[in-house]
């Protein structure tokens, strides 16, 4: 599980983001992962606008609501359009490079922290994109999650989240899995930009079941809001007296 902030020699996400935001347009982050073929991932990608943004992630930010806190802000492009909405929203990142984008992109609220090493918040949204379950790192780093999660939410609040099934992603038959083997979607991903490299760090795609299932375990409903066609989807997690 991904606890400490990351030390800016070795962000190269956090690097990435500055050097495009300061104009060199054509940079783009290396992802190297152990069971999965990754794609690079572009500066412009990152700063998308909301027009940019998948049906799933405007969907999930439609349903924001109250004081809302990003999870893994990243250059911000949520956050900014949440703030621009009027909402209350935190931007939490543990990259330093990323925290100074956020600031110099006016975020009103910046926070340099690692998520569970947050005290008690109350939030009504805890949002999760761009896959941020996959801080958990493994299938049983659900269960700290599960248990951690409800000092963060205020009476009634949310957990917005999306992922991918990886047994779609890897092509896997859910019959010729057992739970005794290692869970498909689990992985080690390492990032690259130019002569900087990020420290190993586990990864975590759940499907939405297994997702379901902890949920559940811990006294939360979750309900899938959108299936993708390719195993991604949109899941908001509450509790019960919701």
């Amino acid at each position: 599980m991904n606890i400490n902030k990351t030390d800016a020699a070795k962000d190269p996400l956090g690097a990435m983001l500055l050097e495009y935001m300061h104009g060199n347009i054509g940079v783009s982050i290396t992802v190297e992962a152990e069971n999965f073929e990754m794609t690079t991932m572009t500066g412009a990608t990152m700063f998308r606008e909301y027009s940019e943004m998948e049906q799933l992630e405007q969907h999930a930010l439609a349903l924001c609501k109250g004081k809302i806190l990003d999870v893994g802000a990243g250059s911000g492009c949520h956050s900014l359009f949440l703030q621009q909405q009027g909402k209350d929203v935190h931007a939490l990142d543990i990259s330093p490079g990323c925290v100074q984008v956020l600031n110099e992109r006016k975020i009103q609220h910046v926070i340099h922290q690692n998520l569970f090493s947050l005290k008690t918040c109350q939030y009504n949204t805890v949002l999760m994109l761009m896959n941020g379950i996959g801080i958990c790192g493994t299938v049983d780093g659900l269960h700290f999650f599960f248990q951690f999660i409800p000092t963060l939410l205020a009476e009634g609040g949310q957990i917005l989240v999306d992922s991918t099934d990886p047994f779609v992603l890897d092509g896997i038959s859910r019959e010729d899995y057992h739970p005794s083997e290692i869970y498909p979607g689990e992985t080690d991903f390492i990032m690259k930009y130019k002569k900087i490299s990020s420290e190993q760090f586990s990864w975590l795609y759940v499907d939405f079941d297994t997702l379901q299932s902890f949920a559940e375990f811990y006294g939360f409903q979750c309900e899938r809001i959108i299936a993708g066609s390719d195993g991604e989807y949109l899941a908001k997690i509450h509790s019960h007296s919701h």
